[in-house]
């Protein structure tokens, strides 16, 4: 692994973070503009030089969704009430015409003897039809009595597999421990969105709620939201999203279950667009959806995929097998490429039809499993990282990998270049940023991994200036990071690695790749650029610790005390995802969620492709 070249930091070009009272607007002439209020005369110059100006959106940490009236529940509790009052009214008369009951005693008679008789038919038919599961059931008494025979680890190494049994009771038990116990190794984040969506080529923002488990889709070119909301009963635990290439409206969400995938069609009644080469776009008309669940069976099956799992076999998938972690699509749209959060096989699907192939390197263990999955722009290679420290990078053409697993730490986070040839990624608990060079086109394998660059936490005053401007400690480990398409703007998020650190801001940096594969020189692929500041927290958000004197009111005081409860915020919210819009003509679109549920987007204005060295 080579050494970094480093041109200057961020303390030694002056860059210095905003103050805590202001909130970054955008990029023009390679400068942020930070805004304290409305007023500021900051805004008339980012205007004056062609800023854009994006409103902020907002997502509620808890929801209310209507419910649809009629239910299955309903329905049956209408039928049951039904039958109650046929009943009463039975009895009532009954009761009037007593005479006519002594005649019909003899048919109430002959009606009993024909329903025994009807019982032990249906009897039959039942054992009938039931005759494989009660062979099944003596296999199984017979497995557990001699399971009972041998010692305890002969048992688990040749029962464990079989279902049934108390040693495969027991490893399923300690699967599902494992799975609970273990801490979560994707990047850690706050606050009601948990992952955001940008449709390929569409102005079109999917947005997951993390407590409702509810996707919601929001429209940036007429700036409102779609009356529809993607909810379905399967679809628990979001770990992330991608739109379809080249498919319309199709969005893959990769969950706990295994993989929603939606596919969403305007209505008929959708007005036309002015352009008649363009699609319709969803914007606040009324949309139809529909999702397919595309789940796994246990891992020791996994040569067994199911195309698509029917209906009726819904619940009997393996829920530690089935969870996803981290998907991507090729560039075609024709693959869908998942990571598990229980092992570190990944899995390529034919979306059109439904088959799955599993490409087994990473280890069967949770302790293997992947973290982030991602193809180059030009499909020809696949990256994935996993929970033991290593990262994998795929040629697609045979499914060849190569392995790095010389980290101090777990990848957090890996971008592409959109020329496929490099790509940047960060370690835990590390301030350097790392970039793998590939040298030769696919199937080869020949790449070299370099430290791009560095950010060490440092303290520094605002860029306010003057004596008495608070001083602000910036940096340190880096939690994730973010390529636009363009290639020319890296955004990177810092970890909580010490309370004092500011930990609400991003960093940006210029790129330009050639020097990744230059031999020597003084010359690096990361210039500093400046910092973004996200809004705070506002009133919304209530004090999360409950104090001593709470804990000992008894629970009516609580009630009464609820709605009197300061609505207390330390420090500023964090960003708990970002990520590029996938087309922005005038240079590149971040979008930012934040802790306290606000959704900003930060135009960047550029026309240079490349910083001077």
């Amino acid at each position: 692994m080579s050494a970094y070249r480093v041109v200057s930091t961020f303390e030694e070009r002056g860059i210095r973070p905003p103050s805590k009272e202001s909130v970054t607007v955008g990029e023009t002439d390679l400068k942020f503009i930070h805004l304290r209020d409305g007023q500021d005369t900051g805004l008339l110059q980012y205007v004056r030089n062609g800023g854009i100006a994006f409103p902020h959106i907002m997502i509620p940490e808890v929801l209310q969704l209507r419910k649809t009236a009629h239910t299955g529940s309903s329905v049956l509790k209408d039928s049951v009430g039904g039958d109650s009052v046929v009943r009463r009214q039975t009895e009532q008369q009954s009761s009037d015409s007593e005479s006519t009951a002594r005649q019909d005693e003899g048919q109430a008679r002959a009606k009993s003897a024909l329903s025994t008789m009807a019982s032990h038919a249906l009897w039959l038919w039942n054992a009938k039809e039931n005759a494989s599961d009660l062979i099944n059931y003596m296999q199984t008494r017979s497995l557990l009595v001699a399971e009972s025979w041998l010692p305890g680890p002969l048992a688990s190494a040749v029962f464990g597999q079989v279902p049934g049994t108390a040693s495969a009771a027991r490893a399923d038990a300690m699967e599902v421990e494992e799975e609970e116990g273990k801490r979560n190794m994707l990047a850690k984040s706050e606050g009601p969105i948990s992952c955001i969506a940008w449709h390929p080529h569409r102005s079109l923002v999917a947005i997951a709620h993390r407590a409702s488990n509810t996707i919601f889709l929001y429209d940036m070119g007429s700036g409102t939201w779609c009356p529809n909301v993607l909810q379905n009963a399967y679809m628990q635990g979001i770990t992330s999203m991608a739109w379809q290439p080249n498919c319309g409206y199709t969005l893959a969400v990769g969950c706990s279950t295994g993989i929603c995938l939606w596919g969403i069609i305007p209505s008929a009644n959708a007005q036309p667009s002015a352009n008649p080469l363009s699609a319709p776009s969803l914007g606040s008309m009324q949309f139809s959806s529909w999702m397919t669940l595309m789940a796994f069976p246990p891992l020791a099956a996994q040569h067994q995929y199911p195309s698509r799992l029917a209906h009726a076999d819904k619940t009997a998938f393996h829920r530690s097998g089935a969870s996803v972690s981290a998907l991507t699509f090729s560039p075609s749209g024709q693959w869908l490429i998942t990571g598990h959060q229980s092992h570190g096989h990944l899995t390529v699907w034919d979306v059109a039809l439904g088959t799955a192939t599993p490409l087994k390197r990473s280890g069967s263990s949770s302790r293997s499993a992947a973290l982030q999955v991602e193809i180059s722009p030009n499909g020809r290679h696949l990256v994935s990282t996993h929970a033991n420290g290593q990262l994998r990078l795929w040629e697609t053409e045979s499914w060849t990998s190569r392995v790095w697993s010389d980290f101090h730490g777990n990848i957090s986070r890996f971008a592409w270049s959109p020329d496929s040839r490099s790509l940047f990624f960060a370690v835990g608990k590390s301030s350097e940023i790392y970039a793998l060079a590939l040298y030769k086109p696919a199937p080869s394998l020949d790449a070299e991994i370099t430290v791009a660059s560095s950010f060490l936490a440092h303290a520094t005053a605002t860029s306010d200036g003057g004596e008495d401007s608070e001083r602000i400690r910036v940096g340190g480990a880096i939690k994730s990071l973010a390529l636009d398409s363009k290639g020319q703007r890296l955004v990177v998020g810092f970890d909580d690695d010490s309370a004092s650190s500011d930990i609400s801001l991003l960093a940006v940096y210029l790129v330009n790749s050639q020097p990744l594969f230059r031999a020597g020189g003084d010359t690096s692929a990361l210039m500093p650029l400046g910092y973004i500041r996200g809004p705070n927290w506002g009133k919304q958000h209530p004090q999360e610790a409950t104090s001593a004197a709470e804990l000992s009111t008894p629970p009516v005081a609580k009630q009464d005390k609820a709605t009197n409860k300061k609505r207390v915020r330390l420090g500023l919210p964090i960003p708990s995802w970002f990520g590029f819009a996938p087309n922005f003509e005038p240079g590149a679109l971040l979008t930012v969620a934040w802790a306290n549920g606000k959704v900003t987007f930060v135009p960047m204005l550029f026309r240079n492709s490349k910083f001077s060295s």
